[in-house]
Formats: C-alpha cells, sequence, structure tokens
C-alpha cells in the first residue's frame, strides 16, 4: 500500500517464486513476481 497497490492475491509457485496480483495505483491491474530470497521483483506486468 506504501508504494499505492493494492493486492488482491498472494501465492507461492511450485519453483517458490512469489506471485502478487492486485492493482497499481491508477486502478491498473499488476502481476508482480519476486524472487524469495532476495524480495526483489524480477518480472512486472501491468495490464
Amino acid at each position: 500500500k506504501a508504494q499505492g497497490y493494492e493486492i488482491s492475491k498472494f501465492k507461492v509457485t511450485d519453483g517458490n517464486c512469489y506471485e502478487i496480483y492486485g492493482f497499481d495505483k491508477d486502478k491498473r491491474k499488476v502481476e508482480i513476481y519476486h524472487d524469495p530470497v532476495t524480495g526483489k521483483a524480477v518480472k512486472t506486468e501491468i495490464k
């Protein structure tokens, strides 16, 4: 929320990657994939 994102779903993939689904501050759909070790976003999709 601090960065303007609203999270609607959080899941862990079979490869232990974190997938976060939600909306950005402009209400666009967003999918963000995070490395579970570093916590860094490895892929971001905005639709």
